[in-house]
């Protein structure tokens, strides 16, 4: 009787460490399995969240180079001051995404490229009298210093029609944590 003792000893123990091995293998292959397939779904998250931003931007690159293009037209056709701000004003007006203040001379294009965020993208708009001859523009020199003092840091284009103030991305949405899942809180 003693001898089928050690007969079940000697295979069953080994037996049982093998199941167990082979259970936590599996086990790990599928938490590993888990890890892997969330990695991919936020990197796919990560990936359009980026794509839609640099579109954005993109889009506001190409509204800024049509803008300085527009601007530079008004400055030909515009006699005065006032007319000019005016067809500017009436430009930016029927623009899709943008937004003129009159007071500040400033246009503000703002792109959503997500539910909870945009791009906004602030352009300062200047007058420079393309008709004074050379003796005003010489007076005016000084009264151009100061203004450039003003400027210092601004992206200016050639011919210093426009300016970007600024160029970020917005918030537009309340943050609402997901509470879905109960946590342990030690208690």
């Amino acid at each position: 009787m003693k001898e089928k003792n050690h007969l079940f000893s000697a295979t069953g123990i080994p037996s049982l460490f093998l199941i167990f091995g082979v259970l936590m293998l599996v086990i790990l292959s599928l938490l590993g399995y888990g890890t892997s397939r969330q990695d991919l779904r936020s990197s796919s998250l990560s990936l359009e969240q980026t794509s839609a931003y640099y579109n954005a931007c993109s889009e506001a690159a190409d509204f800024y180079s049509d803008l300085v293009q527009t601007l530079e037209g008004f400055q030909a056709q515009a006699k005065s001051e006032s007319a000019y701000y005016q067809l500017v004003s009436d430009h930016l007006n029927s623009q899709e995404n943008a937004k003129w203040d009159s007071e500040e001379h400033t246009a503000e294009y703002v792109k959503a490229f997500s539910d909870t965020q945009s791009l906004a993208v602030k352009i300062v708009v200047f007058w420079t009298d393309c008709t004074a001859d050379s003796t005003a523009s010489d007076t005016a020199a000084s009264d151009t210093a100061a203004s450039d003092t003003i400027n210092a840091g601004l992206d200016m284009t050639s011919s210093n029609i426009a300016g970007i103030l600024s160029w970020n991305t917005v918030v537009t949405a309340d943050w609402n944590p997901d509470n879905s899942q109960s946590v342990y809180k030690g208690e």
